[in-house]
């Protein structure tokens, strides 16, 4: 094997791994830069410019009770895993109350629409709870 070829075969192999050390470094730089970044909404013809981490404030305020990491982690399993389904209705009281600071703040959609917890036939995660998931930085994870 002549040099040249050595020099090229240890260019073919080094090229990655300095990529990838580079992306490895230069990573936490860049969710710093993104966490400032805006994101616009548009409701009802009205458009809202925010940022990540200031949306996931006022997701967290909009509620009367704060939200545990099993409430995050309930979320996350809607997800991944998509819609829960309570055939008979949500009839464990335990359950109700552990949903209801995810329904109060619009994070969870009850199937039908506007029906109360008890008589709830599924549980879906919402648009807002999607956004929320992302500003905390869960979403990543899942698929959607």
């Amino acid at each position: 094997m002549s040099t040249y070829e050595r020099l090229r075969l240890l260019e073919i192999l080094v090229w990655p791994t300095v990529a990838l050390v580079g992306l490895l470094l230069v990573r936490p730089h860049f969710s710093t830069l993104l966490g400032g970044a805006k994101i616009k909404l548009n409701f009802g013809g009205q458009s809202i410019e925010t940022t990540l981490p200031e949306l996931k404030q006022i997701l967290e305020d909009q509620g009367a009770e704060a939200l545990s990491e099993a409430h995050v982690t309930y979320l996350t399993t809607l997800v991944r895993q998509g819609t829960k389904r309570y055939p008979p209705g949500i009839d464990n009281a335990d359950e109700r109350e552990f949903l209801r600071p995810l329904r109060n703040s619009g994070l969870i959609l009850a199937v039908p629409r506007n029906e109360h917890l008890s008589r709830a036939k599924a549980i879906e995660i919402s648009g807002l709870g999607r956004l929320y998931l992302r500003a905390l930085g869960t979403s990543s994870k899942s698929s959607t």
